[in-house]
């Protein structure tokens, strides 16, 4: 009987241990099996709570083998906890009161309590806690079956430990797969950031090797990040053999940061301006071993500083200007006031003589526009008087006034003026003198025996375009981007002012227009002005 109840108890040990997928749990049934092999009216499960020290878990087994009831006391409440030891032993609970069942356990008894077997639960002399048998019916000291509950108890002390374990591996494995998140999710984000703000961000080491690189840097050589990494930065982004000769990394890793300024030409043959920034990554030793790269885009920062010194400028000639202009205009004024009068005096002189008269006054008038246009330009004012003008007529009026130059030049003129062309609301002297400015540069452009400039003028989609070309020396490369700038200009010293595209343009921007050009070095040059046909009521 003894040995039928032992491989019993076995195998209701097994099945607990081997059910749950294999893992351990509370052994229900070993414990309620132990409560019939031992003849006891109840059991109760005593487990120390670890999450909480100082407190115990009571479980008391019903009759259907589940656990009946569960609660919870501390185990300053309890002589019995304070005094467990390691070994099984029957209590006498009449004859011990101090190291009996505690009130709270007794409580929980079916039957009046009168001895408990009391079986410790400990692994690797850590203890779980105890099972207690109520009114058991074997007498310890005198039964061989201690041994085997001493066995049994070890069990059932493995199983609970493995169960705790087994829960405290899912809860780290919970824990480990939030943190994996977090750490996913803090990458994504930190991914995110560092492919989306506006600056070109790149890490190299000291071998110049790229560690990371955002997509807003990639793109500018046309590849995507992962393309770059591993490759050397002055090969993969600057298309070089050995690292930029202006380039400050080194600096960097020497704990330096650095800040410098770069220009780089666009297929469009733009420039675009760039504000490189290296700042050392330090380790937690204080050493470095990468470097971080920011190149942020500071054209328009550098076109606005441009344009504040283009205008500090510009407000130092309107001082000028505002000084000569009335010290020129007296004698201009005398000039062409005397020209008139000998006009008038020598009214029946010979042709040579009026036409002379007339140049003098033309030019004049011409000197005395340059004093006023140079003033408007220095000013920036739009105070001019705007009419209804014939286009083609500003144009054969420039050319008349060129014509001496043309002509000494033997340069051919060739005029393609739509006929027919609606008048547009603009500045005759104006635009006039724009004519002036872009024909006579066409002049001085002209080098061969062959010089040829061409003017036509349409009226399309409600706008007007005139195209002046030649077949000069064209503008040199370098040069193409400060054609328009106020005081830039490739002629000899006393053979140009520099204003003359300057001033034609802000005429032209004065008429809500626009004035673009195209060139070849050594073939020539072409200006294409356009205006808008403009209602009087706009101005």
């Amino acid at each position: 009987m003894n040995l039928a109840s032992e491989l019993h108890l076995l195998e209701a040990l097994l099945e607990e241990r081997n059910g749950n997928g294999g893992q351990y749990a509370i052994p229900v049934k070993t414990i309620g099996n132990i409560k019939e092999y031992v003849g006891a009216s109840d059991a109760i499960l005593l487990l120390f709570d670890r999450e909480s020290p100082g407190w115990v878990n009571r479980k008391l087994l019903g009759g259907k083998q589940t656990w009946k009831s569960e609660t919870a006391f501390p185990t300053t409440d309890s002589a019995l906890c304070a005094s467990l030891g390691d070994e099984i032993a029957l209590i006498d609970d009449a004859s011990k009161p101090d190291l009996g069942v505690d009130p709270a356990i007794r409580a929980e008894a079916t039957l009046s309590v009168r001895t408990v077997l009391l079986a410790p639960l400990s692994v690797n002399d850590i203890r779980l806690g105890a099972m207690l048998f109520i009114n058991p019916g074997l007498d310890i000291a005198n039964d061989e079956r201690d041994n085997f509950l001493r066995l049994i108890a070890k069990a059932v002390a493995n199983a609970i430990f493995s169960a705790d374990q087994n829960r405290q591996l899912i809860a780290n494995n919970a824990d480990l797969e939030a943190t994996q998140w977090q750490i996913l999710n803090s990458r994504n984000t930190l991914r995110t950031f560092f492919d989306n703000i506006p600056s070109s961000v790149t890490i190299v080491d000291r071998s110049y090797t790229i560690i990371a690189i955002n997509k807003h840097r990639s793109e500018r050589v046309g590849k995507q990040p992962e393309e770059l990494v591993g490759e050397k930065c002055y090969e993969k982004l600057k298309g070089s053999s050995a690292p930029c000769a202006l380039c400050r990394i080194m600096d960097s890793f020497d704990g330096i940061p650095t800040i410098r300024t770069s220009s780089e030409l666009e297929p469009d043959e733009s420039l675009t301006h760039w504000e490189i920034t290296t700042v050392p990554i330090r380790e937690e030793d204080n050493s470095v071993e990468r470097v971080i790269i920011f190149e942020e885009d500071i054209t328009e920062k550098w076109v606005l500083e441009e344009n504040l010194i283009q205008s500090e400028k510009m407000a130092s000639i309107g001082q000028l200007a505002a000084n000569v202009a009335h010290e020129i205009n007296n004698p201009l004024a005398a000039i062409i006031a005397n020209a008139q009068l000998l006009m008038r005096d020598l009214s029946q002189a010979d042709d040579d003589i009026i036409n002379s008269l007339k140049l003098i006054e033309t030019a004049g008038d011409r000197a005395a526009r340059i004093v006023n246009n140079l003033l408007d330009s220095a000013r920036r004012e739009k105070h001019f008087e705007f009419e209804e003008v014939s286009l083609n007529e500003t144009i054969e009026d420039a050319i008349s006034l060129l014509r001496y130059e043309i002509n000494k030049r033997a340069i051919s003129v060739k005029l393609n003026l739509a006929r027919e062309l609606p008048p547009i609301f603009a500045n005759k002297n104006q635009l006039k003198g724009v004519w002036i400015n872009l024909i006579n540069n066409a002049i001085g452009a002209v080098e061969s025996k062959r010089g040829r400039i061409s003017i036509s003028t349409r009226y399309e989609n409600r706008g007007f375009s005139v195209v002046i070309s030649d077949n000069g020396r064209g503008i040199a490369s370098e040069h193409q981007a400060h054609v328009f700038k106020p005081f830039f200009t490739t002629k000899e010293v006393g053979k140009g002012t520099g204003l003359g595209l300057s001033v034609s343009l802000q005429a032209i921007k004065e008429h809500r227009g626009d004035i673009q050009f195209e060139t070849t070095p050594g073939k020539g040059t072409k200006f294409i002005i356009t205006l808008p046909a403009t209602d009087p009521a706009e101005y």
